[in-house]
């Protein structure tokens, strides 16, 4: 049974403040400063030997080391499309409507904060986009794979088909942003600090998440902003779509890394991946659910949120590709 809403404190200054920094923090608004010009270092990989689920498996390491550096190369060109699908078909169209349809025209600041946060993830969108081309270009690439979506993506598009109405459409995406944009910074961290990969991709995901702390605070605060806006129809949809959403993000998924292995001619593929799903059977994937956690609470919607935050409320253990 949903309680009636509890009056929801917005910090409204600090919205403010970020906005005001905002040419000085945005990425986008310093490009000069912030561009990715580290040098290519042929000798490291281009992806994280930690977050490759499969990497210590007996038959993945009597493989030649040229595939596997490949491996590491494709996982590193999957994470940033699928990051680009994520921007492109998700977080953009969901802030957009979250703007139009959810915040009144007296709520500027607010409005100003979701604009400066768009912009930001358009230009996400082309850091990522430049980073395949870049390595792709600096490793000799000729060959294209085909990758399949991610887990979190697939499953926001069966809840799609399964309502009729644009507006449930519109709040299943918005619960997949929402969980997206407060919960991506642990998996930021980990690329950002990993000093064994190539220092151009680790310094794209620092960039990225420059932007990504402070659209975390932005859109909780909108957040409750919008969830005030919404009439009870839409209240009780959206907090049911919230646990929808979360169980997606921590969701197991190798498809793209069976992908990988397949098409670069690995015949253990099956094998790899079997031990690997067998391994990890009944584990999710730990990402940084604090701020949500909070988030719920503060809405006073905690309880009727049907999701075990217990163990999502550390550092994401990034083991797939989800976002």
């Amino acid at each position: 049974m949903f309680q009636a809403l509890k009056k929801v404190d917005v910090n409204h200054q600090l919205v403010r403040n970020l906005n005001r920094a905002w040419p000085k923090r945005a990425t986008v608004c310093a490009v000069d400063k912030f561009q990715v010009e580290d040098a290519f270092d042929a000798s490291k990989p281009d992806y994280p030997t930690c977050m490759v689920p499969f990497f210590s498996h007996p038959k993945f390491q009597k493989l030649p080391p040229e595939v596997q550096s490949a491996v590491l190369t494709w996982g590193w060109i999957g994470y940033n499309r699928r990051t680009v699908s994520a921007e492109e078909n998700v977080v953009n169209p969901a802030l957009a409507v979250i703007s139009t349809n959810f915040l009144s025209k007296n709520e500027w600041h607010f409005k100003e904060a979701m604009q400066q946060t768009l912009i930001d993830e358009h230009y996400h969108t082309l850091m990522h986009m430049k980073a395949v081309e870049r390595t792709k270009a600096e490793r000799n690439i000729s060959i294209e794979l085909e990758l399949p979506p991610s887990v979190t993506y697939r499953r926001l598009l069966a809840l799609h088909q399964e309502f009729d109405a644009p507006w449930q459409k519109d709040l299943v995406s918005i619960a997949f942003a929402v969980v997206a944009e407060i919960s991506v910074n642990a998996y930021l961290d980990m690329l950002a600090a990993d000093t064994s990969i190539q220092p151009q991709n680790r310094r794209v995901a620092e960039l990225h998440n420059r932007d990504e702390y402070a659209h975390s605070k932005v859109v909780a605060e909108i957040g409750k902003v919008m969830y005030a806006n919404m009439d009870t129809k839409n209240r009780q949809f959206f907090v049911c779509m919230l646990p929808q959403a979360l169980h997606a993000f921590v969701a197991q998924d190798y498809s793209m890394w069976e992908a990988i292995l397949h098409q670069l001619g690995v015949v253990d593929t099956q094998e790899i991946i079997s031990d690997t799903r067998a391994a990890a059977a009944g584990g999710v994937i730990m990402r940084d659910y604090s701020g949500l956690h909070c988030f719920a609470s503060e809405l006073g919607i905690l309880n009727e949120i049907d999701f075990d935050f217990t163990g999502t409320l550390k550092a994401v253990e990034a083991d797939t590709l989800s976002h």
